[in-house]
């Protein structure tokens, strides 16, 4: 499966049964995440075990974030700004 455009994370998968992932598996997973904005994780299960899978930004996409955020709760007339919690 070909993804349309790059993603700006990568997965980020952790298990016992991951040598069951496929990279044909793992293109599917990304799509699938890539729909999914709001699943923060999923779980895949195995005959080998469990695999979690989730999405992993590299670091600098998380400061581009803070700066965003704190830009916004400085601006006049914002009094607070909340984001979700991460699962």
């Amino acid at each position: 499966m070909t993804q349309a455009s790059p993603l700006s994370w990568q997965l980020l998968m952790v298990g016992p049964g991951i040598d069951r992932i496929t990279p044909d598996i793992q293109d599917k997973l990304a799509a699938l995440l890539d729909l999914l904005p709001a699943t923060a994780h999923l779980t895949v299960r195995t005959d080998a075990g469990d695999v979690e899978v989730s999405r992993d930004w590299p670091s600098h996409r998380m400061d581009t974030v803070d700066g965003l955020v704190d830009a916004i709760a400085a601006c006049h007339g914002i009094i607070g700004i909340t984001m979700p919690a991460s699962c």
